[in-house]
């Protein structure tokens, strides 16, 4: 009798140990709850600590973002070397890239953030991890983490990233890493709220660009507590540090257009392009189709003509950059980001 029941309480033992293993949930099980999480949601509030590892100095932004669904966003970015704050907005008359102690905006068409959404948004977040097939996961102190593909057209040395998301999907960390498994980009979160309730003008380009009125926007004054002054009109001219291999800098021909004092540099090789600076008056700039670019010490907005060629515009200390050609956007993110830190000739 004994020796029966042997065998019976193996068995039970064995059933019980693969219940414990198939009563956990699987990866696919994960996605598909993080994937229902996305569905339901009405919007979300987050606050991080955004670190782009561009060139030898790291930069960091402060990130404050509010979605509402389906389409409002507010973005605020903070830069901690330079004190500055912009926004990117899109609301239903369009999105606009703010610098309210400029009195800037630019605004444009676009399919921002659905077409290359930045890694600091949820749903950015959410669909690398849903669309990867080959995604992998694992439990790290009660959190999942997942490795999956970049995908930043922008960017192409950007290859892989890790997402920490907590056991009801709320983001903690993120990495985005090259080819040998360097983070260039990190993001850290230390608010994240789901389905919020927002005012009625929350997303309004007004209110945002009054940004006194908002108490959650750091302040733009310098840091010795002094408000930021206007710069003159006369600056010396800015020579980026980086050349794409084959091209050589060209003519530097001062210029006015409309009646507005203006540098143009130029370059000519394996790609032509041109590099425009200026200090306009006008404070509202419109294109018909773009999307914001981070560049690391400020946003840009990256512009497409007609005749297919892209036109990247930038701010930098009350000079407005302007680089247009058929350099790939990579390219142009590499020349903009070297003009930062550079003192005019």
């Amino acid at each position: 009798m004994k020796r029966a029941a042997l065998p019976l309480a193996l068995l039970l033992v064995f059933t019980l140990l693969l219940g414990g293993c198939f009563g956990q949930k699987t990866p696919e099980d994960v996605v598909s709850d993080l994937s229902g999480t996305l569905g339901k949601m009405t919007g979300y509030k987050s606050q991080a600590v955004l670190t782009m590892q561009t060139g030898s100095t790291p930069m960091e932004y402060d990130v404050q973002v509010w979605y509402e669904k389906p389409t409002n966003y507010r973005v605020a970015l903070t830069s901690k070397q330079r004190g500055i704050t912009q926004i990117i907005l899109r609301n239903n008359e369009g999105v606009f890239v703010l610098t309210p102690h400029l009195n800037k905006s630019f605004r444009f068409q676009s399919g921002w953030p659905e077409n290359n959404g930045p890694l600091y948004l949820y749903e950015t977040l959410a669909r690398s991890i849903i669309d990867d097939a080959e995604r992998q996961m694992k439990m790290d102190d009660k959190q999942y983490v997942f490795e999956v593909k970049a995908n930043y057209s922008g960017n192409r040395s950007l290859t892989k990233q890790k997402i920490w998301l907590t056991e009801d999907f709320k983001p903690t960390h993120a990495e985005i890493m090259d080819s040998s498994m360097n983070p260039l980009v990190k993001i850290d979160f230390s608010e994240f709220v789901f389905n919020p309730s927002f005012d009625k003008d929350a997303f309004d380009k007004d209110r945002n660009m009054a940004t006194s009125s908002l108490p959650s926007i750091p302040t733009m004054g310098q840091a010795n507590g002094q408000g930021a002054q206007q710069p003159s009109s006369q600056f010396g001219v800015i020579v980026p540090s980086y050349v794409p291999q084959g091209v050589q800098q060209g003519d530097i021909e001062p210029v006015t257009r409309d009646g507005v004092r203006t540098v143009v540099l130029s370059y000519k090789g394996a790609y032509n392009y041109k590099l425009s600076e200026a200090r306009p008056t006008a404070t509202s700039v419109s294109y018909e189709q773009g999307m914001p670019v981070n560049l690391g010490f400020t946003v840009g907005v990256l512009a497409q003509t007609s005749d297919n060629r892209r036109i990247l515009t930038w701010e930098l200390d009350g000079v407005e950059f302007m680089l247009s050609g058929d350099l790939p956007e990579e390219e142009m993110v590499n020349v903009a980001q070297s003009t930062y830190g550079i003192g005019g000739k």
